[in-house]
């Protein structure tokens, strides 16, 4: 059975450069998050009073994730494919098309445009075929990146 691979962040990455500021809280997370899986393990076979304990571990390791992302603010993403260790802040781009502007610009197309919306999986065909250019698009302001960002700790 093959071995899942650690995904790469290298083309949405904010600010990759690994800097040794973030990788020693991702460390201190790794433990404690190692510190609490030890806890839940023992409540299994000791007392309950390990629920306390785990509850604090939970705690510590919020805030720990807290610092990780203040970090990676501060200094850059982080991430160790070999190991999977990220503290990574990333783009994610959501994408919308004006109908109205589409028509206006590209009247000879207009199939792809269904009920004032336009048909996604049409377009992309278009641009495929070398029809339309992403960048008449975006120039007719045809095409509205969103984006956002999101943080990946592990």
């Amino acid at each position: 059975m093959a071995e899942k691979k650690n995904p790469d962040y290298t083309e949405s990455a904010e600010n990759l450069v690994n800097p040794i500021q973030v990788k020693d809280l991702l460390d201190q997370l790794h433990l404690e998050e190692q510190t609490k899986a030890d806890l839940e393990l023992q409540l299994r076979e000791q007392s309950t009073e390990l629920v306390d304990g785990i509850a604090k571990m939970g705690a510590v390791i919020a805030n720990t994730q807290k610092q990780i992302k203040e970090a990676i603010e501060t200094y850059g993403s982080f991430q160790d494919q070999n190991q999977g260790f990220y503290a990574v802040k990333y783009r994610r781009v959501s994408i919308s098309y004006d109908a109205t502007n589409f028509i206006e610009f590209f009247p000879n197309f207009v199939p792809v445009v269904i009920k004032s919306a336009v048909n996604e999986a049409a377009l992309e065909g278009l641009i495929k075929g070398n029809l339309i250019k992403i960048e008449e698009l975006k120039n007719c302001d045809i095409i509205k990146e969103e984006i956002k960002f999101a943080f990946f700790i592990r």
